[in-house]
């Protein structure tokens, strides 16, 4: 138990880290963290109230996936760092919406728990994603242009 208290905490440090280098706001990361916490419990909790078939591979693939969104800010930070731009607002906007998106889950799930009945879950998520990756491909195209502008946007 001991060493996984170890490797825990020298993991911990690793990612304080990562996000002071990056320049990321460690308390935003640490509300979204939890509230992706909050959000798995809850989900877990609807799933098994509302009589959903519920499997430990499925828990471990959604919470996966959950941490895996915290790699979006962080990829757009070292984006940031490579490109010698100031990401710090968009990061900053991004990590925002997705705390705003785990709440609104949050809240889907505590409704469905308390009514008995499934919520029609607004998918917040996916619209994030897509207005991220629209968003970088108009800078790239940009950036294309600033390098050769016999570059057309259209291509």
């Amino acid at each position: 138990m001991q060493k996984i208290s170890e490797y825990t905490d020298q993991l911990k440090l690793l990612l304080y880290i990562i996000f002071i280098y990056l320049e990321m706001d460690t308390g935003i990361v640490k509300v979204l963290f939890y509230l992706m916490i909050m959000d798995t419990f809850l989900g877990v909790t609807k799933t098994i109230v509302l009589n959903n078939h519920f499997t430990f591979k499925k828990l471990a693939v959604g919470f996966v996936s959950k941490l895996a969104v915290l790699l979006i800010p962080t990829a757009l930070a070292l984006m940031s760092k490579g490109l010698n731009y100031n990401f710090n607002w968009f990061v900053t906007v991004v990590m925002d919406l997705l705390i705003v998106s785990d709440g609104i889950s949050i809240i889907s799930n505590i409704i469905a728990i308390k009514t008995k009945k499934e919520v029609e879950n607004f998918d917040a998520m996916t619209l994030i994603l897509k207005s991220i990756r629209n968003r970088l491909i108009m800078l790239f195209k940009k950036l294309l242009i600033t390098i050769d502008p016999k570059f057309h946007a259209e291509k």
